[in-house]
């Protein structure tokens, strides 16, 4: 199963492209959707839908995972937070791949299996599940916030593929 997590942002949107292969995970690839500071939000809005609209045609994921809003530091930070988010989200809608809303807390237990793990403590595992090539390129971004939001796309990754393998299992059941 070929998994698109994505962790949104209006400036910064993280995603990662995450295999199944057999008991082992496997990465495709990683990035992040810079839509260019200067540009008014919604030209910022549109590159993200744009972006995510090529990495479906891209990868053809069969589920996309995104985390859900949790707070924002103001009112205008999270309105445009869930802006973003709903830019990513039409760009699915558009298309077959199953979308799973998680929130941090669900996504962390999964990779984590603590729901209040730090950043480090997630960006550690990431690294532990997907195996020593991926550590090493997280570890080796230059910048360290871009590298933060295509990990944390990882793990949302992660935690999708853990949702629908076990709703699969319990269909199956």
């Amino acid at each position: 199963m070929l998994i698109l997590g994505i962790d949104p942002g209006s400036r910064r949107t993280g995603w990662g492209v995450i295999e199944e292969r057999g008991a082992a995970l496997a990465m495709r690839d990683m990035g992040v959707i810079r839509p260019g500071d200067g540009l008014p939000l919604e030209r910022r809005l549109a590159a993200i839908h744009g972006a995510v609209a090529d990495l479906l045609r891209s990868y053809g994921p069969e589920c996309v995972g995104i985390e859900t809003v949790f707070h924002g530091v103001n009112t205008r930070s999270l309105v445009t937070l869930g802006q973003a988010r709903g830019a990513a989200m039409a760009a699915v809608g558009g298309g077959s791949p199953q979308l799973l809303e998680m929130s941090p807390a669900e996504i962390k237990k999964a990779v984590t299996g603590n729901g209040q793990a730090s950043k480090e403590q997630v960006a550690h595992m990431v690294g532990v599940l997907l195996g020593p090539e991926v550590r090493a390129r997280i570890l080796a971004a230059r910048e360290i916030s871009a590298a933060a939001d295509a990990t944390d796309a990882l793990a949302v990754a992660i935690a999708a593929l853990h949702r629908s393998s076990a709703a699969l299992a319990r269909a199956r059941a």
